[in-house]
């Protein structure tokens, strides 16, 4: 159980703190600081695709991006705040799938609460999937998520019970 306990730990503090571009922000941005960041690694076209499919008033909290499609092209995903829409303690995470290295498809767009920061929410692209953590008062949750057919499907579930009173022990 103990040996649970640490994997777990440690696991939480990788997919947070771990300083990878690739797994996710690590402070919040506003939408023009983020696709200024992006356009490193997008074309023009590629960013004025992914643009349109946002809401414009947005803090981006978190993103990551890596093949979860199956199709060999980078997808992205991003948690945002809207402001005055997105509800209080909770992140808008949205999946885009990569298509032809020109544009960005919206495959779902779902919403998370957070519980004592925002980074709560965080990515990690692996074996084709898309992992995303998250947590209520009891658990965290790692779901592994791929694109098949255009739609966003839940391939691997872990629940882990937060057991405060034995860290440490």
């Amino acid at each position: 159980m103990m040996t649970k306990i640490f994997l777990l730990t440690a696991l939480s503090f990788v997919l947070l703190f771990i300083s990878n571009t690739r797994i996710s922000a690590q402070d919040d941005m506003d939408f023009e600081e983020f696709m200024g960041m992006m356009s490193e690694t997008m074309t023009d076209e590629q960013l004025d695709q992914l643009s349109f499919n946002l809401p414009w008033n947005i803090k981006v909290v978190g993103y990551g991006y890596g093949d979860f499609s199956g199709d060999g092209k980078e997808d992205i995903v991003l948690s945002i705040i809207e402001k005055d829409k997105t509800p209080k303690k909770s992140v808008d995470v949205y999946f885009f799938e990569n298509v032809e290295n020109t544009t960005f498809k919206k495959i779902k767009k779902k919403n998370y609460k957070w519980y004592e920061v925002t980074l709560e929410i965080a990515f990690l692209m692996k074996d084709g999937k898309c992992f995303v953590t998250s947590r209520d008062d009891n658990s965290w949750y790692f779901a592994g998520y791929e694109i098949i057919n255009e739609k966003l499907v839940a391939k691997d579930v872990e629940k882990y019970p937060i057991e405060f009173e034995n860290a440490g022990n």
